[in-house]
């Protein structure tokens, strides 16, 4: 099974969310507006597409080297069984072009590939397919597979060839038609006699394909609006880095940030930037600068055995009629004559010279350090191993940049190194003005889907000595008498320093900090020593230009004591593993499904209807119209109870604690009391078991809490076996170089105390509260808490979910105290009445060490009270 970056589990899982909530709000615009305002804090009008009314059509942004495609196979999975609930979907792939569509049918007919592997672990066969294959497309492959047709929105173009193909009758696929609901021909296109035309164009229709876009942005027009809506799909999922904004702007459902991707090691950061005018120069500097990288990915595989062969992308100018430019060849020729650069390790990379084509460059066997190229590298291509971007002529034009660029910044083997400048990407712009570089550089990354503050932030200069020349990995020395003691250095700081004894010199690599200076101060007893760690510490940040002012960047510790079980002498932290382990008996449950909890007010005999004069009507119907479409297309007319049965237990979802022994019986029950004690026929029951899978999910959902709260009590009791205790044992540590918010903080307000540089978005009444707290006197720092962050947040346990404060904060006096913001209004309800009392428990565990403080509205004298009491 493949394991997923965090991010890329919160993209998908709010991609699930929204299709469950367009099924019980039966509305796609709803249900974007609510899980919306879960994601971004407030809920974003959805904008529906008139050709498209009702349909589920929305945007995932995740920036280049955020892993689109493995995401888009999961999600294809996630439509089929959380939307559809069918094993067997069709899906139409759609890519920008014919070189990605090749590249993507041959990774999802592989089945050794991570892309085949995710669509498989939810849809057990599966068929990939391109358009010229889809067109004699059998019955069995369509009823008996995941049917996954790959192609360009280009070909279903009808002023295309192909695209005339698609929308032709096709005797190949007479079989598909027959048979069928007269109710089901009515949306196809027909002939004047009524009957269908038997086109791969209406088997998608028949078939309500979900619709996947690859890099969307290039698909938001009129034109393929209107394509896409001669196919009938299910719902649309779009996958971009840069969504459309003006002009027929995308519904962004979840966008992923920089600093996502940077914890979850995804991407080199920051990129830093040299430029110099003259060519050849800069060109010395960045092969000086590869050549050290590779010495220090030869460390890097002595100390984890991963290979790393850091590879420079040369962006050459094109050949020019009227004057003279630095062409492939002459940069190559430079290479060879002027930095004895072995042949075997340059290639070219241009429309014309496709050296690099069908090698695989991170073969250990490969010698491939230079790579020249003009405009753009193949489409497609990836080499994280590519650190090194250097440009012979000036980066003024963002898109000229933007795809090299995002070649350079995928970080290898997606896992940070031990060496600092093996996380970094470089880049090297033969210019004079190094603020016109920073902002194409800025510009490109932004067309890389990064916004304008990140992009900002990510890059930094390369700094230099006196004498002009590259200096990023300078060592600073010092004669020291004394013999220092480096026993009890951390790791990453032993990496930096080092003290010979014969000539008594110190010598440390890179800008020290303020916390590998406080290390290294405790390696001396002298005061001489000292004072020479004092002297190695400022020169080594000579050329440091940001300040080190938060208390994350100094490497202070920020450990907050967490709510654990005690078993004998051993502590864990309390979660919900703890109490669903408690076996419970669904069979034993009551079979009744009330009117409330299934409504037999949907039943008219007959198909849904949708009424296009009324937006309203028209988007509370489409997702009920499509489910008895896919229900009457799939008819059995074998109907039974048994095969009822089967279908919904195998489509429940969250069953991991339920046997099949204590669903089947449960669902029985259900069924025979629908038809008994309600009445309804089994036909009915069938034609509509999408929903009725749905209200069976919510309900065993019901069940299942109301059996978790049973459990979740007794470990609250003090008579516990195992009771809850809050010990400095057991703590949650918030991790100094890693702070994934979603979004920014953009307010008017400068904090002071907050412990790391960036602010994740707070509304208006928490921004009080932030500020309140950062001019409390008893507070040493803060942190505004990340929701749905369990290994970078602070979180406590409740009966259904963890609970994350908005703020957790340092007292002087080293106690902590969490802040949880309530309104007026909704400090007394259900949800905040648990989370005060376990936020209280949490505190009178702790003895005194911890504080627990829940705001009435504006009531934030609460706070300081409860601080100086």
């Amino acid at each position: 099974m493949i394991t997923l970056k965090d991010y890329q589990r919160r993209v998908l899982q709010a991609l699930k969310d929204y299709f469950i909530a367009c099924q019980q709000y039966d509305s796609a615009d709803t249900a974007f507006y609510s899980i919306t305002r879960q994601s971004f804090g407030t809920g974003i009008p959805y904008r529906e597409v008139s050709e498209l009314p009702g349909l589920p059509y929305v945007c995932l942004r995740i920036p280049t080297g955020g892993g689109k495609t493995i995401v888009a196979s999961y999600a294809t999975g996630i439509a089929a069984k959380d939307f559809l609930h069918s094993e067997t979907p069709f899906v139409l792939w759609l890519v920008p072009s014919n070189t990605i569509k090749e590249q993507t049918i041959t990774a999802l007919q592989d089945r050794k590939h991570p892309y085949r592997k995710a669509l498989e672990e939810v849809l057990p066969a599966v068929e990939v397919l391109s358009i010229q294959e889809a067109l004699s497309l059998n019955r069995s492959t369509v009823t008996g597979n995941a049917t996954i047709i790959v192609s360009t929105m280009q070909a279903f173009r009808v002023d295309e060839t192909e695209g005339r193909k698609v929308y032709e009758q096709s005797g190949a696929l007479m079989e598909h038609f027959s048979t069928l609901d007269p109710s089901l021909t009515e949306q196809l296109d027909r002939y004047d006699n009524g009957q269908p035309v038997q086109s791969f164009a209406n088997l998608l229709k028949l078939h309500h394909p979900i619709i996947i876009v690859d890099e969307a942005h290039n698909s938001r027009t009129q034109l393929s609006f209107e394509t896409l809506s001669r196919f009938n799909p299910s719902c649309i999922i779009e996958f971009t880095a840069t969504p459309a904004t003006e002009s027929n702007p995308s519904n962004v459902l979840y966008s992923v940030s920089a600093a996502e991707l940077k914890a979850d090691q995804m991407i080199k950061m920051p990129i830093r930037l040299e430029t110099r005018p003259n060519w050849k120069e800069l060109i010395s500097d960045a092969i000086t600068l590869r050549q050290h990288l590779e010495q220090e990915a030869i460390k890097e595989k002595v100390a984890t055995g991963e290979h790393i062969r850091p590879i420079m992308l040369i962006q050459a100018q094109a050949k020019s009629q009227t004057h003279e430019t630095l062409t492939v060849e002459v940069v190559e020729q430079c290479l060879l004559d002027d930095f004895n650069i072995p042949i075997d390790q340059i290639r070219r990379a241009t429309g014309s010279d496709r050296e690099i084509d069908g090698i695989n460059l991170a073969d250990p066997g490969c010698t491939i350090r230079y790579i020249i190229t003009v405009q753009a590298l193949r489409e497609g291509w990836d080499c994280p191993f590519a650190y090194v971007l250097c440009s012979v002529a000036e980066m003024r034009s963002p898109t000229a940049v933007e795809q090299i660029l995002g070649r350079i910044m995928r970080l290898p083997g997606a896992k940070r190194k031990q060496s600092d400048e093996l996380n970094m990407a470089y880049a090297f712009s033969a210019s004079r003005n190094f603020v016109e570089a920073a902002k194409a550089l800025e510009n490109a990354l932004v067309l890389n889907g990064f916004n304008r503050l990140e992009a900002k932030e990510l890059i930094t200069n390369l700094p230099v000595n006196h004498q002009g020349a590259m200096d990023l990995f300078a060592e600073t020395k010092e004669t020291i008498e004394e013999t220092p003691c480096f026993g009890f250095l951390p790791e990453a700081i032993q990496k930096k320093v080092s003290y010979d004894i014969e000539s008594k010199a110190l010598t440390f690599t890179g800008e020290m900090d303020d916390a590998e200076k406080q290390a290294l101060l405790e390696c001396f007893v002298t005061p001489e020593g000292k004072e020479s760690i004092e002297r190695v510490f400022q020169n080594s940040r000579r050329y440091l230009k940001k300040s080190v002012s938060t208390p994350a960047e100094r490497f202070e510790i920020f450990a907050v004591p967490v709510l654990s079980v005690r078993q004998g002498n051993l502590f864990e932290q309390f979660e919900e593993t703890h109490f669903h382990e408690t076996p419970w008996k669904l069979s034993k449950c009551s079979p009744e499904l009330s009117e409330s909890e299934y409504s037999t007010k949907r039943f008219d005999g007959k198909l849904a209807e949708i009424d296009i004069t009324n937006r309203g009507q028209l988007s509370v119907r489409f997702v009920d119209s499509l489910h008895q479409q896919l229900s009457l297309l799939n008819d059995d007319k074998n109907q039974t109870v048994s095969q009822l049965v089967y279908w919904i237990d195998r489509n429940l979802p969250n069953r991991r604690d339920i046997l099949p022994t204590e669903s089947g019986p449960y669902l029985i029950g259900v069924i025979h009391y629908l038809m008994n004690e309600r009445g309804l026929t089994l036909s009915q029951l069938f034609n509509d078991k999408y929903t009725l899978r749905q209200r069976l999910s919510a309900k065993i959902d019901d069940l299942r809490r109301k059996q978790w709260e049973k459990s979740y009590q007794t470990f609250i009791l003090p008579e516990c076996a195992t009771p809850l205790v809050v010990s400095p044992d057991v703590c949650f540590t918030f991790k100094p170089t890693d702070y994934p918010y979603n979004t920014r903080y953009q307010g008017s307000l400068v904090f002071k105390k907050h412990y790391y540089r960036d602010i994740a978005s707070m509304n208006g009444e928490e921004e009080s509260c932030a500020a309140y707290l950062d001019h409390l006197p008893e507070v040493e720092f803060w942190v505004r808490n990340l929701e749905q962050r369990p290994t970078h947040s602070f979180w406590l346990q409740t009966s259904t979910d963890k609970f994350y404060p908005d703020f957790v904060c340092k007292l002087n006096d080293g106690r902590i105290l969490v802040v949880e913001y309530k309104s007026e209004t909704s400090w007394s309800n259900d949800d905040s009445r648990e989370k005060r009392v376990l936020g209280e428990l949490w505190a009178k565990r702790s003895n005194g060490t911890c504080l627990f403080v829940m705001p009435k509205g504006k009531d934030l004298q609460a706070i300081k009270a409860s601080v100086r009491q």
